[in-house]
């Protein structure tokens, strides 16, 4: 009887435990896991984490199974249960924190996939021994190093430039001109400009419509330049656009309200683009996609 009550205190002892426990950041989560693969095919891998994970750390995890890079990829998670819906996996935040619950299911978002596949070698194909080109021979265009595998044009001779010792080019008394700094710096683009004043627009939202994606400046977040703009048909504003990049200027009285978007991540076709003045309400830029596929992202980050 002692010892069937010694069990049963240690069965005991076992369930508190593990009822103390459960929840805490070290539970594991068995995650199902969904990759494009290109042509509208997908594969799934079964990858075990702990909910203390961070969202930066399941990518990593899923980057080492799939061989698509972190920085190329998106994650949208859902839960099983019933009326559960997908959410964006945050980078920053614990998977716990999220509400992220074991058997989601996570769907990995691919920048730019359009039918395209990762590379498979050729049973006598032989692997690249430097890191470069074995990363672009086993991940193809997953790789991160995917822009290195373009070949040159030009022969090496015609590509590289030789020459002696530097020369100095020329030497003035002169002093150089008094650095300005970036704030304060106008951006003449005519003589016209030359005595405008700058003030950029911070606060922007953005969508994707398919075919085009949608910039939109409020009344609510920027009412100066809002109201600056009017109806937007006599002038008030104009937009310059280019094949990754658009900059957005409307005319005040005392300054110009500017947006420049300097990396747009994918490229747009600046003719077909447009923009429309709601007045009193907001400013939309639309941008033409070239290629039609989602983005996941307006701009490419910082070099």
């Amino acid at each position: 009887f002692g010892s069937n009550s010694e069990s049963a205190q240690h069965i005991g002892r076992i369930l508190v435990h593990k009822l103390m426990t459960r929840g805490g950041d070290d539970e594991a989560l068995s995650l199902l896991v969904v990759v494009p693969s290109g042509s509208g095919e997908c594969r799934e891998f079964q990858i075990e984490v702990s909910c203390g994970d961070t969202g930066e750390k399941l990518k990593r995890k899923i980057e080492k199974l799939t061989g698509v890079a972190c920085d190329d990829m998106e994650l949208f998670a859902k839960n099983q249960r019933e009326g559960a819906t997908q959410q964006w996996v945050k980078e920053e935040e614990t998977l716990k924190k999220q509400g992220i619950e074991d058997s989601a299911i996570v769907t990995v978002g691919v920048h730019g996939m359009a039918g395209q596949s990762p590379h498979v070698a050729e049973d006598d194909e032989e692997a690249p021994n430097d890191a470069v080109n074995n990363s672009i021979h086993t991940k193809g265009y997953s790789s991160y190093y995917h822009a290195h595998a373009r070949k040159p044009d030009l022969p090496e001779e015609q590509r590289i430039v030789s020459g002696g010792a530097p020369q100095k080019l020329s030497e003035s008394d002169a002093c150089l001109p008094e650095p300005v700094s970036k704030l304060k710096q106008l951006k003449i683009e005519d003589p016209e400009d030359a005595q405008t004043l700058e003030r950029p627009i911070s606060n922007y939202a953005w969508g994707d419509e398919k075919e085009v994606i949608k910039i939109y400046i409020s009344a609510d977040s920027e009412p100066e330049a809002v109201k600056a703009a009017g109806d937007g048909k006599t002038g008030q504003l104009d937009v310059k656009w280019q094949a990754r990049s658009l900059k957005l200027r409307v005319h005040g009285e005392k300054f110009d309200h500017v947006l420049e978007l300097e990396r747009v991540y994918y490229e747009i076709i600046p003719e077909e683009c447009k923009f429309r003045v709601s007045q009193n309400k907001r400013i939309t830029l639309s941008l033409k996609k070239k290629e039609n596929f989602t983005w996941l992202k307006l701009l490419k980050p910082d070099a």
